[in-house]
């Protein structure tokens, strides 16, 4: 597909915890591969995904997430990471952990909309997307997640009428994953993930449509994170990911990621 000149380079850094991060998918891509394919393809944009992890079996496989983080913690890695790769788009996704006890979480939403203001101060121009969280199959678990969403919708319209660039992106629409859509009672299968690409991909789009994207900022990160080669194994359950080193961003210079045990015996490699 020819490039898109007129799309906004995308440097984003996906934030939040095991969802985020691909507790459930085969490949351990989340929805970060779906809808990086989805804005590369379909859109027409560069992307370039940025963390202090990597994770999945494709190449820009950096994400900011680490599995049973509560939302303290997640702010915690992005007081960190932000100021260091200065990304122009933060896709959050936050709060499932403080759930897993039930009852109501009555500061999720003061403490998210702190966090979302230090990502605001520490990377000029960013847009931040706000995702609800997921319907979980633990009814108690599921009542809790109902009462944050309703914090965070607060929250997005509070920040709305100052003027930041954010919007929601709900994972609850009718377009968002399902009970169906779970590989077990909270984190999506692979079919799950495929939606939640999508549902970020229209916020994204409607932020562009806002105007909200502009250019990431030049501090030596490439604009493009898909240089390299994904290889992924076919048998055994097994994945192989190469990947530019996420340090030196020297696109020939890979890193070979093993992903579960077994025998190599089928091997397919595919150049992005």
């Amino acid at each position: 597909m020819a490039q898109n000149t007129t799309a906004i380079p995308l440097r984003i850094m996906p934030l939040g915890a095991s969802v985020t991060f691909g507790v459930g998918s085969s490949t351990g891509n989340s929805y970060r591969k779906d809808l990086r394919d989805l804005l590369t393809q379909q859109g027409g944009h560069q992307v370039n995904m940025v963390g202090t992890h990597k994770h999945g079996a494709f190449a820009d496989n950096e994400v900011e997430a680490t599995s049973g983080f509560v939302i303290a913690q997640i702010a915690a890695s992005a007081q960190v990471a932000t100021p260091k790769f200065l990304p122009n788009l933060v896709l959050v996704d936050a709060g499932t952990n403080n759930c897993n006890n039930g009852g109501i979480v009555s500061d999720a939403g003061a403490n998210v909309s702190s966090m979302i203001k230090e990502i605001f101060a520490a990377s000029a121009g960013v847009t931040v997307l706000l995702a609800t969280i997921l319907e979980n199959k633990v009814a108690s678990q599921d009542a809790c997640r109902v009462d944050i969403n309703r914090q965070y919708r607060d929250v997005v319209a509070g920040f709305e009428r100052d003027g930041e660039k954010i919007a929601l992106v709900d994972m609850r629409s009718e377009e968002g994953p399902t009970t169906n859509d779970l590989f077990d009672t909270r984190h999506p299968n692979d079919a799950g993930y495929k939606k939640m690409a999508a549902v970020w991909n229209q916020g994204i789009q409607l932020a562009a449509e806002k105007g909200f994207l502009s250019m990431p900022a030049s501090n030596g990160v490439p604009l493009d994170g898909g240089s390299g080669a994904t290889a992924i194994v076919l048998v055994n359950n097994r994945s192989v990911a190469f990947s530019p080193s996420p340090e030196e961003h020297i696109p020939d210079s890979l890193a070979l990621t093993l992903n579960a045990t077994g025998a190599m015996r089928l091997l397919l490699v595919v150049l992005t």
